[in-house]
């Protein structure tokens, strides 16, 4: 029999335990509050200082367990010093989905300043969810 010093021994326990022990996923399914039928799955904007245009692409997914009608963003644009710059209203295409089926959202505004700041909500129908 092979004579292991304690040191050793205790070593690889400690590795074998590690290997052993089952470990929780990083990160697991996100808990959806029942009040909130969307999610923005998606979104990038850019701005184009020679232009003034600002260009917004999103997708929302329906994470509710019934149909959204009118899906689509609330965005409100801030300048560096947290003042609003504009604000607006953006629908998909697409009029209705169904639980998790996703939409596309795209929004094209003139702006006279650089954004600072791009605060983005799910909107559906008349009233934001």
């Amino acid at each position: 029999m092979v004579d292991f010093p304690l040191k050793k021994l205790m070593l690889l326990l400690l590795l074998v335990s590690l290997v052993l022990v089952p470990v929780k996923p990083a990160c697991s399914a996100c808990a959806v509050d029942p009040d909130v039928s969307l999610a923005i799955t998606k979104f990038s904007w850019a701005f184009s200082p020679k232009t003034g245009m600002f260009k917004l692409d999103a997708e929302v997914l329906n994470v509710s367990e019934w149909d959204v009608v009118e899906p689509g963003i609330a965005v409100a644009l801030y300048d560096s010093a947290g003042k609003e710059l504009d604000s607006n209203v953006a629908r998909s295409r697409v009029k209705r989905i169904r639980p998790g089926e996703r939409a596309p959202v795209q929004l094209v505004m003139e702006l006279a300043r650089i954004p600072g700041a791009v605060k983005v909500l799910p909107f559906q129908g008349i009233a934001g969810t």
